[in-house]
């Protein structure tokens, strides 16, 4: 069998499967790329039980063959060939590589039988979602994840689709972030899943360059959800919940309301913050009538920072610490100029939303919350 294919196709096969071989397992079998050549086409298919994905390219071909090989080696080799057509063969289990500059090499593969198998989605429920709200999405909570591994289901994204709308969740219990979007379709029932950011987050990088009117297809099972759209498709085993109910940790009632200007306000953190403790990042923030001071007193170094940034602000003055990252991280995801915050005393949650002019029509409805910081006495 001898396949003809372009480098850059393959090489950007190679580049979209590659995360998701594991980087340690005790089955060598998973470190490896199934390679399947067809009279018409090359995929290649990665996993690590959890998450698998195949990506398919044009490419012509005198036969069908199969065969798995080290993914590591497979990924240099190509890497490092020059620009044009490279052919690749099969014989038994070994895989040949040949380009026209007159590079040749084989790589010993294994036999397709212990590489493990694409997972089956049974009666799924189906529904689409575009890329550009699914990347949204994505990017407005999966920042929120969980890191602490003894709570499970915060490890993962909630993602919820109800009537008329669609959305992520996540929360740490420090901070969270949502984002829904609008759907005319409209489902029969409620459905929901927890999805580990691992297969989120690959298949959003991998999507880039798809429009953001594309349709992508998801299909949900018991244990498992497929993202499908054209030559990819990613495999994702769920995170068994229930997810904690998070609406309790949004606070109804915020009196006290501030707009300020995004870039001002992120600018004034990242210079500021710089004197702040290393451990918990605490910047004060001091609301008085249209104005917000940010401060850091840093008694370990001997350290004190200050700045003042123009806010729409005029209720009663109010401090509140805030960790400089969380916040800063969630004002790099905020598109719009200005952000609104929405407060209530000193030790309840803080809500900030992207602030749109009164023309402007908000593609998505987006929250996040971040708790705050006890600040010393002295602070």
């Amino acid at each position: 069998m001898e396949c003809v294919i372009a480098k850059n196709k393959i090489y950007d096969l190679i580049q979209k499967s590659y995360p998701i071989i594991p980087l340690k397992t005790s089955l060598q079998i998973l470190s490896n790329f199934k390679i399947s050549f067809s009279k018409s086409s090359v995929s290649l298919t990665a996993t690590d039980l959890d998450h698998s994905i195949v990506v398919s390219a044009e490419a012509v071909s005198d036969g069908d063959a199969e065969i798995t090989v080290n993914a590591r080696k497979l990924f240099e080799i190509v890497r490092e060939l020059p620009e044009g057509d490279i052919h690749f063969g099969v014989d038994v289990n070994v895989l040949i590589i040949d380009s026209k500059k007159g590079f040749s090499c084989k790589l010993a593969g294994v036999g397709i039988e212990d590489f493990p198998l694409f997972p089956e989605i049974n009666d799924a429920v189906e529904f689409s979602v575009g890329v550009g709200s699914l990347k949204d999405m994505v990017l407005k909570s999966s920042f929120a994840v969980s890191r602490d591994e003894s709570r499970t289901c915060l490890c993962g994204v909630l993602w919820k689709f109800e009537r008329g709308r669609t959305g992520m969740v996540a929360t740490d219990g420090h901070r969270l972030g949502s984002s829904f979007w609008k759907r005319d379709d409209s489902l029969e029932k409620n459905v929901s899943m927890i999805i580990a950011p691992k297969s989120l987050l690959h298949f959003s990088r991998i999507i880039d360059g798809k429009k953001p009117d594309d349709l992508i297809n998801v299909s949900l099972g018991e244990k498992y959800v497929l993202f499908e759209i054209q030559d990819i498709k990613i495999c994702s085993k769920l995170i068994e919940g229930p997810y904690p109910d998070y609406e309790k940790a949004i606070p109804k009632v915020n009196p006290k309301k501030a707009i300020l200007e995004k870039n001002a306000l992120f600018e004034a953190v990242k210079r500021v913050s710089i004197l702040s403790n290393q451990k918990t990042h605490l910047v004060k923030f001091l609301f008085k009538h249209n104005m917000l001071e940010v401060i850091v007193l840093n008694r370990d170094i001997g350290g004190e920072a200050r700045e003042q940034v123009s806010a729409e602000y005029d209720g009663p003055e109010h401090a509140v610490g805030f960790n400089a990252q969380y916040l800063m991280e969630i004002l790099g995801i905020i598109s719009t100029p200005k952000i609104r915050i929405e407060m209530n005393t000193h030790i309840s949650a803080c809500l900030i939303f992207p602030n749109y002019e009164k023309e402007a029509e908000p593609k998505s409805e987006d929250l996040f919350l971040i708790m705050p910081l006890r600040i010393l006495e002295d602070a």
